[in-house]
């Protein structure tokens, strides 16, 4: 094993049927000899995906393997294990399922030396070769010119919608800043180590056009595509917001228009896709109503302006979701549940001007309205 490398690329497996001599090489691919690969083998032998990696002689002096066991189905542990374990200056966490395009890595570490980032978010491809746009940059980022060497901007560049942090971190700023994976959640653990990351005034750089990162497609046992209780679906957010935010002060350091961003994808991406989910009546467990009222009320709670970022038929939905400002006794489970379904069929069923524009006119200005992202997804980079 050789001891030159400037970048430590992690990747956890948790199983033999998942593709890792492929996330393996693509990571060591056109490195130039720069990238030590640490493959976390969780709860499964390492001979068992050492005769899966098949490794050469010249591709074993920059891979190594490594033994964790916690028999938990979550990645939070051997991530943190494997990151626990680098050396390099900067790292990279991969999915086992995943791939990096040729020169990936060299390509991030390039812009990284040369602008001194703490972190280089990846591009990201879909399992069909798709660019994924997220975060949803302002136009011309990375590009030669006057903007080639802006970092991001947390608030402008939409940093809070990317959850994963794919890409090239430098270790000492995530050391400093005592950033984990949250072990012990079945989804979404990736979130107290993104947000204070995205956050934290640390310098953030992207080539959208660059090589970029590939999510997989072909895994069959992906444990966050399980379909799970509002209790456990929402509670890394919970785990967000109380712990982080509240408890750790990462709220009364963030500005105004920090905590209203987070808040708005909050109450877009997880509370609102939580009652997406659940627009027949049979999909709603016992507690998940109540469970989703408090995520709204707690998200918006956060940012009450949130609210006029969204259209009409989002901000109806939510309204129902949130409830009366005032009542003497709330009521059941069951009767939430009956009106949670409603609003999810009504919001389903909305019209092009609802789902696009907000109630009042002026906000359609909001940078976080809807019609400005839709906008915005359709112009060029």
């Amino acid at each position: 094993m050789r001891a030159d490398h400037a970048v430590d690329v992690v990747i956890a497996v948790h199983s033999p049927a998942r593709p890792v001599e492929r996330a393996v090489r693509s990571a060591l691919a056109g490195s130039d000899g720069l990238v030590r690969v640490t493959v976390v083998c969780h709860d499964v032998g390492i001979t068992t995906i050492e005769e899966r990696l098949a490794l050469t002689p010249e591709e074993h002096e920059h891979v190594r393997l490594l033994g964790y066991s916690d028999h938990v189905r979550s990645p939070a542990g051997p991530f943190n294990f494997g990151l626990d374990n680098t050396s390099a200056e900067l790292f990279a966490v991969l999915g086992s399922d995943d791939v990096l395009e040729p020169g990936a890595v060299r390509a991030w570490l390039d812009v990284a030396r040369e602008r001194g980032s703490d972190v280089v978010l990846a591009p990201l491809r879909g399992p069909d070769g798709e660019r994924l746009r997220n975060p949803l940059v302002r136009p011309g980022t990375g590009r030669a010119g006057r903007r080639a060497a802006t970092p991001l901007d947390p608030v402008a560049d939409r940093l809070a919608y990317r959850s994963a942090p794919l890409g090239l971190l430098r270790r000492a700023t995530v050391r400093r800043l005592g950033l984990r994976f949250t072990e012990g959640l079945a989804t979404g653990e990736d979130l107290a180590f993104s947000v204070p990351l995205w956050f934290s005034g640390a310098r953030i750089d992207m080539v959208p056009a660059g090589p970029a990162y590939v999510v997989g497609g072909s895994a069959q046992d992906r444990v966050t595509e399980v379909v799970r209780p509002v209790a456990d679906e929402l509670a890394a957010l919970d785990d967000l917001l109380v712990r982080v935010l509240r408890d750790g002060g990462l709220a009364d350091r963030m500005r105004p228009s920090e905590r209203r961003a987070l808040a708005v994808k909050v109450l877009r991406i997880h509370v609102l896709g939580a009652l997406s989910r659940r627009s027949r009546r049979e999909d709603w467990r016992d507690g998940d109503a109540t469970a989703l009222r408090a995520a709204a009320r707690a998200w918006l709670d956060l940012a009450l302006t949130a609210v006029h970022a969204f259209a009409r038929a989002d901000r109806a939905a939510l309204d129902t979701l949130v409830g009366p400002e005032s009542v003497s006794v709330e009521p059941d489970d069951g009767v939430l549940a009956d009106a949670f379904t409603a609003a999810a069929q009504r919001r389903a069923k909305a019209g092009r001007v609802a789902t696009l524009l907000p109630r009042d006119l002026p906000d359609v200005l909001d940078p976080e309205s809807t019609l400005r992202r839709y906008v915005r997804y359709r112009m060029p980079w």
